[in-house]
């Protein structure tokens, strides 16, 4: 599908830079490559079927730009090094072979749909020279400025800014570094956050700016709407994508090796589901990622257009379910052998 219509795929993309504004930036560093990026942690609840939207979708925004005669370079990073800085003492090594588990799943999703993405692990780059001089001319310019050491601050839950001042909020420098030389940045909108930091410094020091990519929040399987309601935290900004056990509800997630068909039947049956768009749609947010899957194993280039085939009306609730509860069985699970996802060399 074209760039301009792979940007506004309905309840996918939240926000995203124009296409114009991409093409006017490959023309602007041509030779060089345009640097699409996506970064995530990870726990010890498995891999989620969320993070395979962030894959599926860059691979996407590759081949547009592909067809539009521009040069790219995708990657997806593996934060193990990130999520080491946040676990107790003597955990680092556990959590570091995790790091490699995702890893292997992310080159599992490589190898199945043909997504063409080049993986990393911070651990590969983080003690390098080159990046501990890029994090200390951030960490120097942020502490110069009060108004970005508090933008900082932000990035950090309140109930952790005192124990991550002490760690010199070496995770937030850590991700501002890593982003401040790309060109698009895809991720969770609470990223954002990290983002106009990036954008901020670069602007200071007469670089090119960041642009920024969000898709649309992700939510809870198997609730209903008094869950959300209650919750208007979770209905207004989701759960972490990428963190199988984000706010506990690793049972009401799809989880790649871990959950069956029988699991996920009944979480897809118990969603709250409304044709109001407004309103959170953990089902179609599904739907939307087995539709990517299917057209990346068949070749079709087609737009995704199941959220506007629902909203229209063409698609009743009940379908919807029926029809993501088939798809997931189909395109993604049955696609993985759980000793696969760890083995693969």
């Amino acid at each position: 599908m074209n760039l301009e219509r792979l940007l506004s795929t309905e309840k996918l993309i939240q926000q995203a830079p124009e296409g114009k504004l991409i093409k006017e930036r490959a023309e602007q560093i041509a030779p060089q490559p345009i640097k699409i990026f996506y970064g995530e942690t990870y726990d010890e609840k498995g891999n989620p079927i969320d993070s395979m939207k962030y894959y599926l979708f860059i691979s996407y925004l590759a081949d547009a730009l592909k067809k539009e005669g521009i040069n790219f370079d995708s990657s997806i990073l593996i934060a193990d090094v990130a999520v080491c800085r946040n676990v107790d003492k003597g955990k680092e090594e556990h959590y570091m072979a995790l790091g490699e588990e995702r890893l292997l799943f992310a080159k599992r999703v490589n190898e199945i749909y043909g997504t063409n993405l080049r993986l990393v692990k911070m651990s590969d780059y983080i003690n390098s020279q080159s990046f501990i001089e890029k994090r200390k001319t951030v960490m120097e310019i942020c502490k110069n400025s009060s108004e970005l050491m508090e933008a900082v601050e932000k990035t950090v839950p309140e109930s952790k800014v005192k124990t991550e001042k002490e760690k010199d909020f070496l995770y937030s420098f850590d991700e501002i570094a890593s982003i401040i030389d790309l060109d698009i940045k895809v991720g969770p909108p609470r990223e954002g956050l990290y983002d106009n930091i990036a954008r901020n410094i670069a602007k200071q020091k007469g670089q090119k700016e960041l642009m920024s990519l969000f898709f649309s929040p992700t939510f809870p399987l198997g609730l209903g709407w008094a869950y959300f309601f209650i919750n208007d935290g979770i209905e207004n900004h989701g759960i972490t994508p990428y963190r199988a056990g984000s706010k506990g509800l690793h049972r009401n997630r799809i989880i790649i090796g871990s959950s069956n068909s029988v699991d996920v039947k009944g979480l897809i049956k118990n969603s709250f589901i409304s044709t109001n768009p407004s309103l959170p749609n953990p089902v179609l947010d599904i739907g939307i990622i087995c539709e990517m899957a299917k057209k990346k194993l068949e070749g079709n280039e087609s737009p995704i257009t199941i959220a506007e085939e629902f909203y229209k009306g063409e698609i009743s609730c009940e379908e919807l379910k029926e029809k993501v509860a088939n798809d997931v069985e189909k395109y993604i699970i049955s696609k993985f052998n759980p000793e696969k996802i760890y083995s693969i060399k």
